[in-house]
């Protein structure tokens, strides 16, 4: 993965209440520094679930933490790279819910960060087929009405209470998209290859947004889990890039380690430290160094500890836990941007839709690396120019979107050049540039984010979510939260968004808050009985 000059990585700044929002809880301190030792912190991860904890952990007065990083800058899944006139987001770039209920969108909104938006009125979209035909917009739209009431047909399945068979949403829109066809006797056999095309068009879309290969990979369960937040999608250029340069600036630059990757997670023991203090759980980084703590947050994406969960940890996590990550849903939706001399669009272009007439709902989206062009449904035009440069936007998902990862420059322009020419019949010229995401490869996501797969629950969220050691055994609260997780994976409403990654590491938080509150609460009532 490239890495970006626009993150600013340090300074000593003081943290304010800004960052915390209304997220913020007005409890003590949590500890008790003339009775017991600061505890220590280690957060594993510096995305912006780590860095969040980090920062309000230090607003909390626990100034004994530590952020281990295995790559050489913070952010995670939120990454940028040069590319073109500008930075173009790699990973993280949309706002889901733009309003004040999210908690992102308040932050941005706070450190200035929304004064750059595109005005988009006056945006044109044309949506092309492999016959080179350009269909109508009035026609199009029809199409995503269509999958409108798809969707909420799922919805409406999703509430149903009582049915015992695990379904999927790939399933349901089939069974829906059956009755629509028994209305369609009028349409001649190509209108009717246009209607189910645009249909399969927009289900590529949405298995980019689950970050899945087929709909029937996703639960029923995924849509009434899952929670919206009112407001839409806001796209502002490098948004994510300098919100987390805001959240690291309020962090020591002692207190994170970068290029530092973690080997192990050793907990329940008891580690002897060089003061002869001791301390449950043991760090030990690829190096060969190793960090004792009292607590370790855990904020690594579900795609590694899919590859590494049983040699990650030791003991070895629980049944429940290993066979949630097993199960779960994590893929990879991977992005491709394209750079020209000169557009062969319309300056008031915002997105060229690309239709396979001979694809249907019913073919199904299973892998096709092939032809993984046809992963494909569109490819969006970066405005404004100025900023930019002439850039067009692809997104794929699914082990065609892996694939692309192993493909070369020169393989990439060339494939999609030649469906370009083939679906607008224009001579679209070469680009001068391609760069393509690689997440999949990534040896520290595998991939791009969770969902609620066919083979998994919403409880499984909560079960990855669930500190070790568990409640229970002896019951002392000394030994209680040494392994807490966080991530975009661990929040059952806002899994695979950074709103939910954020306010997972803030759980965490308020989780140590309300334990050192009650141990606290406990020392004092002992002092009393004595």
């Amino acid at each position: 993965m490239r890495s970006t000059s626009v993150i600013r990585f340090y300074s000593a700044m003081v943290l304010t209440a800004l960052i915390l929002g209304e997220f913020s809880i007005a409890v003590p301190m949590g500890f008790n520094q003339s009775t017991s030792k600061t505890p220590k912190i280690v957060i594993v991860g510096a995305g912006i679930a780590g860095v969040g904890a980090a920062g309000k952990l230090l607003k909390q007065g626990f100034n004994d933490i530590q952020i281990i990083e295995a790559l050489s800058q913070p952010g995670g899944r939120i990454r940028g790279s040069l590319f073109g006139k500008s930075v173009v987001d790699e990973g993280a770039q949309y706002i889901h819910g733009a309003s004040m209920k999210n908690p992102i969108y308040r932050l941005a909104k706070e450190h200035g960060l929304l004064q750059q938006a595109y005005n988009r009125s006056g945006a044109k979209w044309s949506v092309f087929t492999n016959t080179q035909k350009q269909l109508d917009p009035d026609f199009y739209e029809e199409m995503e009405n269509l999958a409108t009431f798809l969707w909420r047909a799922a919805h409406l399945q999703s509430q149903e209470k009582g049915y015992t068979q695990a379904k999927s949403l790939g399933h349901v829109y089939l069974e829906e998209i059956k009755e629509l066809i028994r209305n369609w006797t009028d349409d001649s056999p190509n209108l009717r290859s246009q209607k189910l095309g645009s249909l399969n068009m927009i289900m590529k879309d949405q298995c980019v947004s689950f970050s899945s290969q087929d709909l029937n990979d996703v639960s029923l369960q995924e849509i009434n889990e899952y929670g919206f937040i009112e407001g839409g999608d806001l796209n502002y250029p490098r948004l994510f890039l300098k919100l987390i340069s805001n959240l690291v600036e309020v962090i020591p630059r002692e207190n994170l380690l970068l290029e530092k990757p973690v080997k192990q997670i050793q907990w329940n023991g008891s580690f002897e430290s060089e003061d002869g203090s001791l301390y449950p759980v043991r760090v030990v980084c690829e190096d060969g160094d190793y960090i004792l703590a009292d607590h370790v947050i855990v904020t690594v994406s579900l795609g590694y500890l899919k590859e590494e969960a049983e040699a990650f940890f030791h003991p070895n996590l629980t049944e429940e836990k290993l066979h949630a990550i097993e199960h779960m849903g994590f893929g990879t939706t991977n992005k491709i941007y394209l750079e020209y001399e000169v557009p062969f669009w319309e300056n008031a272009e915002h997105w060229i839709g690309l239709l396979w007439e001979d694809e249907t709902p019913f073919s199904g989206l299973e892998p096709n690396l092939a032809e993984w062009w046809r992963r494909f449904y569109s490819l969006e035009v970066l405005h404004p120019a100025e900023r930019y440069g002439h850039i067009l936007l692809g997104w794929s998902s699914g082990r065609e979107a892996e694939f692309m990862e192993t493909l070369s420059e020169e393989e990439l322009a060339s494939n999609i050049t030649r469906i370009l020419r083939q679906f607008t019949g224009k001579p679209v010229p070469w680009p001068k540039n391609v760069f393509v995401t690689k997440w999949f490869s990534n040896p520290y996501t595998r991939g791009s984010y969770s969902f609620i797969s066919i083979n998994s629950t919403g409880d499984m969220i909560d079960t990855l979510a669930e500190p070790l050691p568990q409640e229970g055994g002896d019951g002392h609260l000394s030994k209680m939260l040494q392994v807490l997780f966080a991530g975009e994976a661990t929040h059952r409403s806002y899994h695979s968004t950074t709103h939910g990654a954020l306010v997972s590491g803030w759980r965490e938080v308020d989780r140590l808050i309300n334990h050192y509150s009650t141990s606290e609460e406990q020392h004092l009532q002992t002092k009393e009985v004595i």
